[in-house]
């Protein structure tokens, strides 16, 4: 039998490894998932990203949902959603009880502090209000006096208690702060009248209208956009190693086909690492 020299086998190979970056891209799989599952902390409250279709679903739908079954499968392994509250998700993160947190969780520079984030989704934080609300919002100092409504746990809150600050400041009187666990709950209490305006981002309120037109109305849009991430424990290889696989799936257009399928603009799955 006739065999190739040592020398040439091993030009191929280097040539082989020259001319296929994307494939040692796609081999690259995260530590995380040696036991053969992909475990993920979600609270499923926050439509279109992750909620309960249904009473007595399993596991949420949603984009976010959309997108763990995709890394799952990308990765060949199975996809477990451990349901958190928003309070706990990066919290159990921290204390190991699941390997990544998907959740409609915005990358912020406190959080990146201790965890590694991966960009995958681009939104606008907004303020909303009743369909019949006669509420206009030129700026947030309109809100002085009004009840606000937002989820614990969330940049919101920050967002919030830096406004009443600026507010009393001012010698303006500052908004009264509710906060609920959930992002349904905030909706509701927007919508039964109990707060004047409630914080959220644009994909959720986009998606309220969608299933119940006229409900909601947006009352003030920031102009910065925000990221969904997807977070991590620190370790520089799990974090490439997520982000190729999140790579991967918007370069085959999985992303766009699954923004598409939850009424959301395509253009904003196009977001770069942070």
């Amino acid at each position: 039998m006739r065999t190739r020299p040592t020398h040439l086998v091993a030009l191929l190979g280097l040539l082989a490894t020259a001319l296929c970056p994307t494939l040692q891209a796609a081999e690259s799989k995260p530590s995380f998932i040696s036991s053969g599952s992909f475990q993920v902390c979600s609270d499923p409250t926050f439509p279109p990203l992750e909620f309960f279709e249904k009473s007595g679903d399993r596991e949420p739908s949603g984009f976010d949902a959309d997108l763990i079954r995709a890394l799952a499968k990308h990765w060949g392994v199975q996809a477990r959603f451990i349901v958190t509250e928003f309070t706990g998700l990066l919290p159990g993160l921290e204390s190991k009880r699941c390997d990544v947190v998907i959740s409609g969780t915005l990358i912020t520079p406190e959080r990146t502090q201790k965890l590694n984030a991966v960009p995958y989704l681009a939104s606008a934080t907004i303020v909303f209000g009743g369909g019949k609300s006669d509420l206009k919002l030129n700026t947030l100092d309109d809100l002085s006096g009004k009840v606000v409504a937002v989820q614990s746990g969330t940049r919101y809150v920050a967002i919030m208690e830096k406004l009443n600050a600026q507010l009393t400041a001012a010698g303006k009187t500052p908004a009264t702060l509710q906060t609920y666990p959930k992002g349904s709950d905030v909706a509701q209490q927007v919508l039964v009248g109990r707060a004047a305006a409630g914080l959220s981002q644009d994909t959720e309120i986009a998606y309220r209208e969608l299933q119940t037109p006229g409900q909601f109305k947006t009352l003030y849009s920031f102009p910065e956009k925000d990221i969904f991430g997807a977070y991590m424990l620190p370790n520089p290889a799990d974090k490439q190693a997520v982000q190729d696989a999140v790579n991967a799936l918007r370069a085959d257009g999985t992303l766009k086909t699954i923004s598409e399928k939850w009424k959301l603009d395509p253009a904003n799955v196009e977001v770069t690492g942070q």
